[in-house]
């Protein structure tokens, strides 16, 4: 079982507005909600795999119990505490203009010292029957300044590896604990390290974990186990949304490990998870028979670390 923790998960609402006006009212001539937040999103591509897996969150008020029921009728099994105040929602700006995709994220309820107890006793209580643990996306809002960190270290006390996709300071809180895996895009890496360069990412984030995966969109997935470094692309003829990619490619990273896979098997299926959101509407979800089409035509070339024409990305 693959143990997905999302402390944020959001109600997605995808709104279609054909021209945004800055300054007045903007009135949807379409709308659509999807159950979110990052560790969502790489919980249900996991279950789309075919990989049994176990979501925890914090679940807040009617918004929090519609996500969860549209998880448990996917087959994922959902845990963690219920809170009074609303779990958050992220908008989606569809438009025909220069705002398309255009995302507005939720803060999240408020969680306390008791709800983030019930939070870990179940983390630990899961972590018994975990093969791996996968931590992605923000916290919602509270005051003791709770993050990954600690969680990572329960994990490693109980033998078991994760890999993490966050960004900022969580990211750094988390670096110090030295995960197993990390995922960043190259914005998020330029944020920390002020370089959009994989290589100089890998050699930064080198210092932490052993497997490091840096997306650079449609340039596709650096992946380096400290020892090799791949690149992977996975091409689609006709991007509907991007929204989710980077989760779908956690997914793939996770499902990947667990199968055992080679480090060019893992960045084949990692990239053609995160290219098969891009072809659907759906915001951070995807199908199992395009990831294999895709891996069918994914390009996949080990590089040398050393030669400097490699970091011309």
């Amino acid at each position: 079982m693959i143990l997905c923790v999302c402390p944020n998960p959001s109600i997605d609402k995808l709104v279609f507005i054909r021209t945004f006006k800055r300054g007045a009212t903007n009135r949807v001539f379409e709308e659509k909600s999807y159950p979110g937040g990052k560790g969502v999103h790489v919980a249900m591509g996991i279950k789309e795999m075919g990989e049994e897996v176990a979501l925890l969150a914090f679940w807040g008020g009617a918004s929090g119990k519609w996500i969860k029921e549209q998880c448990e009728e996917k087959g994922i099994a959902c845990y963690g505490p219920t809170l009074d105040e609303w779990t958050r929602t992220c908008l989606t700006i569809k438009t025909y203009d220069e705002f398309d995709e255009t995302e507005i994220l939720g803060a999240g309820p408020k969680i306390d010292s008791t709800s983030y107890k019930t939070f870990v006793d179940d983390y630990k209580k899961l972590l018994k029957s975990a093969s791996l643990v996968s931590m992605s996306g923000s916290w919602p809002m509270n005051d003791e300044n709770y993050n990954f960190s600690n969680l990572i270290s329960i994990a490693e006390e109980h033998e078991k590896k994760s890999i993490i996709d966050c960004s900022g300071a969580s990211l750094t809180n988390a670096l110090v604990k030295n995960p197993f895996g990390i995922h960043i895009n190259h914005n998020e890496g330029y944020e920390i390290y002020n370089t959009h360069d994989p290589f100089a990412l890998f050699s930064k984030l080198g210092e932490h974990s052993k497997l490091i995966a840096v997306t650079l969109g449609a340039k596709g997935l650096y992946l380096s186990d400290g020892e090799k470094i791949v690149h992977a692309l996975s091409k689609v003829d006709t991007v509907i949304s991007t929204v989710g990619c980077g989760d779908s490619l956690m997914a793939g990273l996770a499902v990947a490990h667990v199968k055992g896979h080679n480090l060019e098997d893992t960045a084949k299926l990692a990239a053609s998870c995160g290219a098969a959101n891009c072809v659907r509407e759906d915001l951070g979800m995807f199908y199992k028979k395009d990831v294999e089409l895709l891996e069918n035509k994914c390009t996949v070339r080990l590089l040398d670390k050393n030669e400097q024409v490699e970091k011309k990305v």
